[in-house]
Order: structure tokens, then C-alpha cells, then sequence
């Protein structure tokens, strides 16, 4: 059956264009098209237009995107909160320590970030992750459980589409691929640390492989 991903999926394979992607460089391919770049740019500027007027319709139950999963290095969770300045609205992650005044004394590592910067890292890392050979091997072992048929070097092939997978969803999805992908992060002074969810790269790289053949 279609679902949301899949379709993102197939509008965004480059294939059909007569074009091979190979660790995200995109080279003349051996086969013939069977769209032209015209309809690829037409099918393309609708999907952008969807995404604009999706993400307005969902903008004012926008969640925070790494609610829930960031903490500072003693544990402390780090929650959203909003303000506005002339008329635009931004998000800061706090320590729960801050807000109930533990002494400064106790504190580790940065207690307030900007929403902005952390979830770009954040989704910078995950990029980077799902890109490094451990990660795929990894991720190949979970999805396997469910997709024998899936061999690593399809699942890095998967995993590469992410970004064009990612840049397709409105807020309110992007929200529910990180909280499928992550399972922890740690705020300290060196930097972020991320702990992935194995069984998420498994669900996501199993959404953006190619479908299972029916065997007749």
C-alpha cells in the first residue's frame, strides 16, 4: 500500500530522470528518462506550495522539536519556552535546574540555548549519523528482522535520502521523525552527544527502501 512516505519517496527519486545518485552526488545515468524536467520542476513547485500552506495551517500547534529529549549533562531535562520580539517568535531550550533556581554552584555545561541553533545541530548530526558505515551496518541488523530482502547496501542507499524526506515534511512530522530517530541528548561543554534509536533507523530506512516484492 501508498502511504505519505513512500509517495514523498518516489517524487523525489532522481532515477526517473534519467540520473544516478550515488552518496549524494548526482551523475548522468545509463537508462533513458521516463519524466521530463519540466514536469519534474511543475510536480516539485506543487509539493512546495503544499508544504508552505501545510506549515502555516500547522504553525500555531507547531511542537518543539527536541521536547522531551535533551537533558544536561547532571540529568536536568531542558524544557521549550517561547518569546516573542518584534513580532517573531522564538524558541529557547532551558534547564529545568535554572527554572527552579539551583544554585549556580551545581550547575554543568549550558543551561539555555537557542531553539534554532541546537535543533539545526541536532538535525545536522543526525545527517552526518545516518551517513557513517557503523550506523548503517546497524541499522541494516534491525531492519533485517522484518526486511531479509533489504541488504546493506540498500539501506545506505535509504538512508541517504533522508534530507530530501526530511525537507518534504511540515514541523508537526519533523517532530515525529526525531522522536522516532533519537532517544536521548546530552547537553555539556564539549558539545552534543546523541543516542540514536535503533529500532527508529530500522522504521525509517525500511520507509525510504524500495518496496517488498510480492512473491506471485
Amino acid at each position: 500500500m501508498f502511504d505519505r512516505g513512500y509517495l514523498l519517496k518516489f517524487l523525489h527519486n532522481k532515477v526517473y530522470l534519467g540520473l544516478a545518485v550515488h552518496k549524494d552526488e548526482v551523475h548522468p545515468g545509463e537508462h533513458k528518462a521516463i519524466i521530463d524536467q519540466k514536469l519534474w520542476d511543475e510536480v516539485h513547485e506543487v509539493i512546495a506550495n503544499n508544504r508552505v500552506a501545510r506549515a502555516a495551517v500547522a504553525r500555531t500547534a507547531q511542537p518543539a522539536l527536541l521536547r522531551g529529549l535533551i537533558f544536561t549533562e547532571t540529568g536536568a531535562a531542558m524544557t521549550p519556552h517561547h518569546t516573542k520580539r518584534k513580532g517573531k517568535r522564538y524558541c529557547y531550550y532551558t534547564s529545568m535546574d535554572v527554572i527552579r533556581k539551583r544554585p549556580a554552584a551545581e550547575l554543568r555545561g549550558p543551561q539555555r540555548l537557542p531553539g534554532a541553533m541546537v535543533e539545526d545541530a541536532v538535525i545536522g548530526e543526525i545527517r552526518r549519523m545516518l551517513r557513517t558505515p557503523e550506523v548503517a551496518a546497524r541499522t541494516a541488523r534491525a531492519v533485517r528482522k522484518d526486511r531479509p530482502d533489504l541488504d546493506e547496501t540498500i539501506v545506505v542507499a535509504a538512508l541517504a535520502q533522508f534530507d530530501d524526506l526530511w525537507k518534504a515534511l511540515i514541523p508537526a512530522e519533523q517532530a515525529r521523525i526525531v522522536q522516532l530517530l533519537v532517544a536521548r541528548i546530552t547537553v555539556s561543554e564539549a558539545g552534543l552527544a546523541i543516542d540514536l534509536r535503533h529500532d527508529g533507523l530500522g522504521a525509517i530506512a525500511a520507509l525510504m527502501a524500495p518496496p517488498k516484492k510480492e512473491v506471485a
